[in-house]
């Protein structure tokens, strides 16, 4: 105590990062440090040191010297030493023959060519299927699928004429009724095991025509549209068709984009205008493309990584991807319904709670929040004891939305054991007969007497019942058609009866990508008279009618259910839908707005004025340019012959609508340029016109919208009956993700082609041969193109009228074909002749 301690020393390690490691020796003579830079630093305080106390002392190897070779020009190789070798060197050649015949195995003749096969002289002689000479053909999935899918409209038409027989429309129609289809397939077995072929994954086969050319109708018959799967995202497309037959959330949905939101990247503006596709589809395909697009651009879905992988495998749960997306999806939409200034429509009779959005009035459950320990230390109690919260459930919803994915081998053997049960009593049996007339459920109206065996009991029920008793939430399953529980009869905001409408599942085949497909119940009002049963397949674009028992059976493999979908009984009831905006709202199209930092100059267009408001059949031409977010992916074969693999991602950049009839025929009302917030590939500009600056707001001098004002505006006039004028708009329209009915396009590129030439004239050559102008020479200009093709159409008529426009377009192609297309030929070389003297404008 009374001795002074030594004073403290301090040593610095030299080091410039940071120290990541250290350790002291057993002997405790130094100190080892080592820091980020893989720098060791050692301290010690004695000259000699042990690091172990009883170490030995180490081994060095033996310094062998080098003999110095001296190399000249003329020096030997063996003159320079070799190193020793334990193993043999690849020099050493064993003793047994080391060199093997080797040749390629004889190539499987087809079973059918032996069978054609003729033998002359022991030379067998088969014609030729089509192979050329020192080639065979290449076995690719793709290929296989096109064999086994339909053929291509374009070689479906050329079919049509080589057999040199001209159909009338009755001819025509019985030919195409009698189409093969996807429909046309075997029946699956009444248990499911065995997947059935229309539940495989399909996809979209390409010709040197673009997707225009694949034919849809071969796995669509019916009046449902379907969903194609070209487009990055597409696993959505089953929920989405869940969420368009659910009646009240469509109406909600189509209700909202009749006044356009001020939300640029809005969800319910989306699957509005995506349900207004499906409604007047009438079976034709429509694409999710705007929909999809927006949810790659939501931060949320980022964040919570609502996309699928580029390359899925068999190990990727598309189960779990569909429920997060649907919840957050839900969560978007209410967000998005739900209106600030407390003016929200009331349009059901279950959650009378103020203030709340539509889509919580559809998909919400109202309950109590209740808190029955608000401190750690409770009086009542008289101990310590942890917040306790409670939720009570007051009122039931209109849809429920059941996440039914399997997570876990034991899940999945859950399903499978529990399929469809055992057969139901006979008091029950007799019950269902007896209200059968009335069951949609039931595929049969027979009686007791025709000894049909009884129906199955299935373990996922068809129908139940939710009873609310104080805090308690009974479920109990009904059996369709029979008698109602009492405790189901009470009040409609504690009692409901659900049935099955629609489930999502997860389809696993042995050779194939797991994939999505969704199974809907029509609801009445708008199920085909025809169909003999109210369940529906929406496998992406392939929709058929499918039987009940594919839908209650869980027992293949193939199938794993994800989502299952339950609806009041009484909904059309509980809800009062008259209170939605019905009004639609007009006023952007006599609005000039735009998301630029300064307005146009010298803008090209005038906006329309209130007594031009469009009406049915109102003429306008229009023309739209467009931007590659992505380019097409081509695949060259060793022949020379090129097959697109997938085809470019295209943009709506420009849209120029100019007026059609009327005084101020020929002035645009619409030029707007589209924002554009993605990363562009190509802009396309020797064809399109369009630069980076054009489309960004702090630098382009012209009229820019967002893409969701300018589709709004295209749907408007679609809505209002306006008939569009242009050259390929059947092209353009599908890229912009708008559907048109076939009476309101009058296309050029149709009106001026022969039906047995495959070449379709451009617009850039029509005009310069029947209009005498020099148009696309440096760019395309969407108005220009806009106003030569309305001009053409106005030609068409006069040349209609005067009995000359087969001469017209006989002499076109005449002119085509001497110039080969591009080159122009000087006008004095073209023949003479008489309907090539009327009036150019």
């Amino acid at each position: 105590m009374g001795s002074y301690a030594p004073p403290a020393q301090f040593f610095q390690i030299q080091s410039s990062s940071y120290i990541t490691a250290m350790d002291i020796s057993s002997s405790a003579h130094t100190l080892a440090f080592g820091d980020a830079a893989s720098f060791v630093y050692q301290f010690t305080d004695r000259d000699v040191f042990d690091v172990n106390p009883y170490s030995m002392g180490l081994s060095t190897p033996d310094v062998v010297e080098l003999p110095e070779v001296q190399m000249a020009e003329d020096s030997p190789l063996s003159s320079v030493g070799l190193p020793y070798y334990t193993e043999p060197l690849l020099s050493n050649w064993p003793l047994y023959p080391s060199v093997f015949d080797a040749s390629c195995p004889p190539p499987h003749i087809d079973d059918e060519l032996l069978k054609n096969m003729k033998t002359v002289d022991f030379v067998g002689y088969a014609p030729n299927p089509g192979i050329r000479r020192n080639q065979a053909p290449r076995k690719k999935k793709p290929l296989q699928n096109k064999r086994n899918g339909p053929k291509f409209r374009s070689e479906q038409e050329r079919e049509m004429l080589l057999s040199n027989k001209i159909l009338d429309e009755q001819d025509a129609q019985q030919r195409a009724e009698h189409r093969p289809s996807v429909t046309e397939l075997g029946a699956a077995d009444p248990m499911a095991l065995i997947m059935p072929s229309y539940y495989r994954r399909v996809e979209i086969q390409y010709s040197k025509f673009g997707v225009e050319d694949f034919d849809f109708e071969y796995y669509n018959r019916t009046r449902y549209g379907g969903l194609e799967t070209h487009i990055r995202n597409s696993f959505c497309n089953s929920l989405l068709q869940l969420l368009y037959f659910t009646v009240p959330l469509r109406n909600v949905a189509t209700s909202h984009i009749r006044s356009l939101c001020s939300h640029p990247k809005c969800f319910l503006c989306e699957l509005g205008f995506l349900f207004r596709m499906l409604e007047a589809s009438h079976g034709q395909n429509c694409q999710a493309t705007n929909f999809c697009r927006t949810l790659t651009m939501s931060p949320k879905a980022v964040a919570l990584s609502l996309f699928e992988p580029d390359i899925p495998d068999a190990s990727f749960s598309y189960s779990g991807l569909i429920q997060s997306l649907a919840r957050f999806l839900l969560e978007e939409l209410h967000g998005e319904a739900f209106l600030q200034d407390d003016t929200n429509p009331v349009i059901s009779k279950l959650l009378d709670s103020p203030g709340i959005s539509t889509i919580q009035q559809l998909f919400g459950v109202q309950t109590l929040y209740t808190i029955e320990c608000a401190s750690s230390w409770c009086p009542t109690c008289r101990r310590y004891r942890p917040l306790t919260t409670k939720r009570t459930v007051l009122a039931l919803p209109n849809t429920l939305f059941i996440n039914a994915g399997t997570a876990y081998p034991e899940d999945e053997a859950l399903w499978r054991q529990n399929g469809p049960g055992s057969p139901r009593s006979n008091k029950q049996n007799n019950n269902n007969n007896s209200n059968n007339s009335n069951n949609n459920n039931s595929g049969s109206n027979s009686n007791n007497d025709t000894g049909d065996p009884p129906k199955s009991n299935p373990w996922v029920p068809e129908r139940f019942g939710v009873h609310i008793n104080g805090s308690d939430v009974v479920i109990k399953p009904l059996l369709p058609g029979s008698d109602i529980p009492e405790e189901f009869s009470k009040s409609s905001k504690t009692c409901a009866i659900y049935e099955l409408a629609a489930s999502v599942i997860e389809v696993k085949a042995e050779d194939e990508d797991p994939h999505l497909v969704a199974q809907v119940k029509i609801p009445q009002n708008e199920l085909d008279p025809s169909s003999t049963s109210p369940w529906y397949l929406f496998n992406d674009f392939l929709v058929r009618s499918i039987r009940e028992e594919e839908v209650l059976s869980f027992k293949g493999k193939w199938k794993t259910p994800s989502m299952l979908q339950y609806k009041r009984v009484d909904s059309d009831e509980q809800l009062d839908l008259s209170g939605l905006p019905t009004q639609v709202d007009c006023s952007i199209l006599f609005k000039d707005t735009t998301v630029a930092s300064r307005p146009a100059v010298d803008p090209k267009y005038e906006i329309l004025t209130l007594d031009e408001m469009p009406k049915k059949g109102t003429l306008v031409a229009l023309d739209t340019e467009f931007v590659a977010l992505k380019r097409e992916v081509t695949e060259i074969r060793s022949d020379g012959t090129k097959s697109l693999i997938r085809p470019s991602t295209l943009l709506m950049a420009r849209l120029s609508v100019i007026r059609g009839e009327g005084p101020r025929e020929g002035v645009p009302f619409i030029d707007d340029y589209i924002e554009i917030t993605e990363d562009v590939e190509d802009y396309l500009t020797e064809f399109s016109g369009i630069t980076a600056m054009d489309v960004n707001p702090k630098t382009t001098t012209h009229t820019l919208v967002d893409h969701k004002m300018a589709y709004a505006k295209l749907r408007l006039l679609v809505d209002l009956g306006c008939v569009f004028i242009g050259h390929g708009l059947v092209k353009d329209f599908r890229t912009i993700n708008l559907l048109v009915p076939p009476e309101q396009i009058i296309d050029t590129v149709d009106i001026y082609h022969i039906r047995d030439r495959q070449r379709k004239i451009s617009l850039r050559f029509l005009a310069w041969h029947l209009l005498g102008r020099d148009i696309q020479s440096e760019g395309h200009d969407s108005i220009e193109d806009a106003e030569n093709a309305l001009v053409l159409y106005k030609k068409y008529l006069e040349y209609k009228k005067s009995g000359e426009f087969g001469k017209v377009l006989e002499g076109v192609y005449v002119a085509g074909m001497r110039s080969n297309w591009l080159k122009k030929p000087p006008r004095e070389n073209l023949p003479r002749l008489p309907f090539l003297s009327s009036p150019r404008v």
